[in-house]
C-alpha cells in the first residue's frame, strides 16, 4: 500500500503489537487450562503489546513527518517530532513494561467468577499502578500529534487513510482501556482489536480503490497524451496487424492520403494506395518483416500521396508481439524535400554550370558503366573529343562573358546534332574549358567518320547571340572501342592523343587514333625531357644566315638560328623542338642563352677586325610576356659589350593578340635600350595597319611563303608589292625571306626591297664556316 516504505513497516508493527495485546488478554481467559504461574508469566510478558502501542503510535507520527512532509522539520514541530522524543517514548514505555513485572506494578492475578459459565483472571495493581496511567497520557499526546501532522499531508488518499486510522485507533484504544475495570470482563480489548482490524481492512480497501481509480485516470490521461503526441508528431506513425489492416494511424499519416483517421483504421494498403503494384510491393515487404520477426530500417521508401505525387519516406518497421498476435509498427520520416535537395546537389555535381551539359565526373561514371566487363549488349563504341580552336583568343580579346555565351551555343548545337540524327543513346559532355566529348554506344568506324564530318559541317555555320555572329572551328580526336582500348581511361587517352595530333597540324578537322600517334607524343615527351638539360649540357649551337643589301649585294647583317644535337635524339629540327619549348616555357631560358651567345659572338668578330654586322635574334611571345625580359636584354647588352645598334630583335605578329598598350610600351622601352626591332614572318599572322603604325618597328620581314615562286605567282607578286609599298610609307625597311634564285632576287630589286635573305645568298652556317665563307670574303 505504501510501496514498502518505512511508514508501512511502522503501521505493520502497530498491528502486531495490537494483536499481542489480544493474545495477552487471551491468557487471562485460560483458567483451568494453564497453571496460575504460567498464566501470570505470559500475561506479564505479553503486556508489551498494549504498552508499546503508545510509543509506536508516536513513531507513526514521526515517520509521517519524515517521509511525507519533511518541511515540518524546519518549523516548531522539530522540537517535538524528532528522534530523541521517539527514543524517550520508547524508553519510558519500556520502564512501564518492566514495572509490570514487579509486585508494585501488578501485585497478583485474582480469579473472577461471574455468574456466567466462564472464569477469568484479573490483575490486581500495586502501589505503582499510577505509572500505567502515564502511558495512557502519552497515548493521548501521540494521538493529538498524529492528527495535526496527518492534516498536513497533501496527498489526498494518504491523508484520508491516516486520519481515519488515527481516529479508529483512538476509539479502539479508548475501548481497550476499559479492561482496567473487572466489570468489563476483559471484552473491551477484544472489541478494540476488532475495531483496529475492521477499520484497517475498510481503510485499506478504500485506499486501494482510490489508488486504482487514480491509476486508471492516469492511464487515461497518459493514453490521451500519447494519442495527442502521436497525432501532433509530424512523422507518419501507424500499425498493421498480420493481415495488413491498419490498427493505428496518426493524423499526419491520415492527411498524407487525404483521409480521416477512422477512414484508415481497418483498411489495407490496397484500399488506400491507388498504385496497386506499389501496394503489393509494400504488403509483401511487410509480410517478410513479420515472418522474420526482426525490425528493419528502410532508407528510402516510395509512396503516392493524395495528389498523386511521389513522396520519399525513411521508414523504421518493428514487429511487436502481443499475447495473441504480432503487430507491425511503422514510423516514417518524410525525406522528399531532402531527396530533391540531394538530387539537385547530385545534378550540380554532375553537370556543368555554364552549359548545363553533363561534366567530366559524370562522363567518367558513364564510361565506367558502359565498359564494365559484363556489358554483353555493347559491341562497339566511339568517343569523340572536341577542342575549340583559338577559343583562348576569343576569351582574351572579347571577354569571358562572350566566351561563355559561345560555349552555351556550342553545347546547344551538339545536343541538337544528336536529336536531329536520332542518336538517342549518344550523349554530349563538357569535360574542360573548351573541350567537349561525345559518346556513341554501338557505333562503327564508318559511322564515326560520318558523324565527325557532320559535326565539322555544323561548325561552318556562325554562332549568333545578340547582333553579333562569331565563327569557331573544332579539332576532333576519335577513339574506337574495342580497337583502341577496352576501358574508359585508355579510350579517353587515345581520343585526347588524336585530338592534339590534329590540332598541332591543321586544326578544323578530325582524326581517328592510330598507334603511330603514341610514338609522336612519346617523342614529344622525350624532347621536352631532354630540352630541360640541353643548355647545361652545351648541346645548342648557333648558325648564322646572312642578309644582303639588295642594291650593293654586300652582307649587311645576319640572323642567329638555333640548332640542337642531342646525345639521345640526335639532330632535332627547330620546327619540332621550338613549339615544345614555347609550350613548356623553356623558351625563356633558351632564348636568353641565344641572345647572350649571339651578342658575344658578334662582339668577338668585331674585335677580330671584321666589318660590324647587325645580328638578328628571334624573340618569342613568351619571352616578351616575361616581366624580367627588359632587364635581361639590358644585362646581355651590358655584359656582351656589343653596341646595341648592332642588335635586331625579331618579333612575330602574335604580339597583336595581347594587351596592345602594354606590348607597345614594352617595345618602346626596348628601343630605349638602343636595339632595333623587326617583325618576322610578316603577312601570316594578325597584324593590321593600325597596329603597325603604333609599333616602334624598324623592319618588316616578308614571310618566305610569299617569296617562293614569286616570279610565277601573280597573287604573291601583288601581296609583296603591297607590303613593300606600305612599309615605305611607314618609313620601314623591308627584308624578303626565302630568296632562292637570281630571278627572285632581281624581281625584289625591281620592287625596291631593301634586304634579302635566303639560299641564294647563303645557307645558315655555323660560326666557323660563317667566319671563313662570309666575313673573310665580305
Amino acid at each position: 500500500m505504501f510501496k514498502k516504505s518505512k511508514l508501512a513497516k511502522v503501521l505493520f508493527l502497530f498491528l502486531i503489537l495490537a494483536s499481542i495485546w489480544q493474545i495477552d488478554v487471551a491468557f487471562l481467559f485460560s483458567y483451568g487450562i494453564f497453571p496460575i504461574d504460567t498464566i501470570d508469566f505470559f500475561f506479564r510478558l505479553l503486556r508489551i503489546g498494549s504498552i508499546m502501542l503508545t510509543p509506536t503510535l508516536f513513531y507513526v507520527g514521526y515517520t509521517i513527518t519524515q517521509q511525507e512532509i519533511p518541511m515540518l522539520f524546519k518549523s516548531k514541530w522539530r522540537y517535538i517530532m524528532n528522534r530523541k522524543t521517539v527514543i524517550v517514548f520508547y524508553g519510558w514505555s519500556f520502564i512501564v513494561y518492566l514495572v509490570g513485572w514487579s509486585k508494585n506494578g501488578i501485585a497478583s492475578l485474582k480469579i473472577i467468577q461471574p455468574n456466567e459459565a466462564f472464569h477469568f483472571y484479573f490483575p490486581t495493581y500495586g502501589n505503582l499502578s499510577w505509572i500505567f496511567d502515564t502511558n495512557v497520557l502519552m497515548f493521548v499526546i501521540s494521538i493529538i500529534a498524529c492528527f495535526f501532522i496527518g492534516k498536513q499531508i497533501k496527498q489526498a488518499n494518504l491523508r484520508s487513510f491516516l486520519l481515519h486510522f488515527i481516529f479508529t485507533t483512538a476509539v479502539g484504544y479508548s475501548i481497550g482501556i476499559l479492561n482496567m475495570y473487572p466489570e468489563a470482563k476483559l471484552f473491551p480489548s477484544a472489541v478494540a482489536v476488532l475495531v483496529f482490524a475492521i477499520s484497517l481492512l475498510i481503510l485499506s480497501n478504500r485506499m486501494h480503490l482510490n489508488i486504482v481509480k487514480e491509476m486508471n485516470n492516469e492511464l487515461d490521461q497518459q493514453r490521451t497524451f500519447l494519442r495527442n503526441v502521436i497525432d501532433l508528431n509530424p512523422n507518419y506513425i501507424y500499425a498493421k496487424d498480420q493481415e495488413g489492416r491498419y490498427s493505428l494511424a496518426n493524423l499526419s499519416f491520415a492527411k498524407l492520403y487525404g483521409k480521416e483517421i477512422d477512414e484508415i483504421i481497418g483498411k489495407t494498403e490496397f484500399d488506400i494506395q491507388d498504385d496497386k503494384l506499389l501496394a503489393k510491393e509494400i504488403f509483401q515487404r511487410d509480410q517478410t518483416i513479420l515472418a522474420e520477426s526482426k525490425g528493419v530500417m528502410i532508407p528510402e521508401e516510395v509512396i503516392i500521396d493524395k495528389k498523386g505525387n511521389i513522396r520519399w519516406l525513411q521508414t523504421s518497421k518493428i514487429p511487436i508481439k502481443t499475447n495473441e498476435t504480432t503487430v507491425l509498427l511503422g514510423v516514417s520520416n518524410d525525406i522528399t524535400e531532402r531527396k530533391y535537395h540531394e538530387d539537385e546537389i547530385t545534378y550540380q555535381a554532375n553537370h556543368d554550370v555554364t552549359t548545363g551539359l553533363a561534366n567530366r565526373r559524370l562522363f567518367n561514371e558513364d564510361l565506367t558503366t558502359l565498359f564494365k566487363k559484363n556489358n554483353s549488349e555493347l559491341n562497339s563504341a566511339v568517343i569523340m573529343l572536341i577542342d575549340l580552336d583559338r577559343f583562348k583568343y576569343i576569351n582574351d580579346t572579347l571577354g569571358h562573358d562572350v566566351g561563355d555565351l559561345l560555349l552555351i551555343e556550342v553545347a546547344k548545337r551538339l545536343e541538337m546534332f544528336l536529336v536531329e540524327n536520332k542518336l538517342t543513346n549518344a550523349k554530349v559532355y563538357r569535360v574542360g574549358g573548351d573541350e567537349f566529348t561525345l559518346v556513341f554506344p554501338n557505333c562503327t568506324k564508318a559511322e564515326s567518320i560520318e558523324y565527325a564530318t557532320s559535326i565539322l559541317q555544323e561548325f561552318k555555320k556562325g554562332f549568333s547571340f545578340g547582333e553579333m555572329e562569331y565563327y569557331i572551328t573544332p579539332s576532333i580526336g576519335v577513339s574506337l572501342y574495342p580497337e583502341d582500348g577496352r576501358d574508359a581511361k585508355t579510350l579517353m587517352k587515345n581520343a585526347d592523343t588524336a585530338m592534339y595530333y590534329i590540332k598541332e597540324r591543321e586544326k578544323n578537322n578530325f582524326k581517328l587514333f592510330t598507334e603511330d600517334m603514341n610514338y609522336h607524343f612519346y617523342r614529344k615527351m622525350m624532347i621536352e625531357k631532354e630540352l630541360r638539360e640541353a643548355v647545361e649540357r652545351n648541346e645548342f649551337e648557333l648558325y648564322y644566315q646572312p642578309l644582303a643589301d639588295i642594291d650593293t649585294g654586300l652582307v649587311s647583317g645576319m640572323e642567329a638560328l638555333l640548332r640542337w644535337k642531342n646525345k639521345t635524339l640526335g639532330v632535332v629540327s627547330p620546327a619540332e623542338f621550338i613549339p615544345i619549348a614555347e609550350e613548356t616555357g623553356l623558351i625563356i631560358p633558351i632564348g636568353e642563352w641565344v641572345l647572350k651567345s649571339a651578342c658575344e659572338q658578334a662582339f668577338n668578330w668585331q674585335q677580330m677586325g671584321y666589318r660590324p654586322l647587325k645580328v638578328g635574334v628571334n624573340i618569342s611571345i613568351r619571352q616578351l610576356l616575361d616581366k624580367n625580359f627588359l632587364k635581361k636584354v639590358a644585362t646581355v647588352v651590358e655584359n656582351s659589350k656589343l653596341d646595341p645598334r648592332y642588335i635586331d630583335l625579331e618579333v612575330t605578329e602574335s604580339i597583336a593578340m595581347h594587351d596592345s598598350d602594354e606590348m607597345i610600351s614594352k617595345l618602346y622601352r626596348l628601343k630605349e635600350i638602343g636595339v632595333s626591332l623587326s617583325m618576322d614572318d610578316f603577312g601570316t599572322g594578325y597584324s593590321s595597319l593600325s597596329y603597325l603604325k603604333k609599333y616602334p618597328l624598324d623592319t618588316l620581314k616578308i614571310d618566305q611563303s610569299f617569296i617562293r615562286n614569286i616570279t610565277k605567282k601573280k597573287d604573291n607578286q601583288a601581296i609583296v608589292n603591297s607590303i613593300i609599298s606600305m612599309a615605305k610609307h611607314l618609313n620601314l625597311k623591308v627584308t624578303a625571306e626565302g630568296v632562292e634564285n637570281k630571278e627572285e632576287y632581281q624581281f625584289l630589286s625591281n620592287l625596291h626591297c631593301d634586304f634579302v635573305q635566303g639560299y641564294d645568298i647563303s645557307r645558315p652556317l655555323n660560326a666557323e664556316d660563317f667566319e671563313n665563307n662570309i666575313l673573310v670574303t665580305n
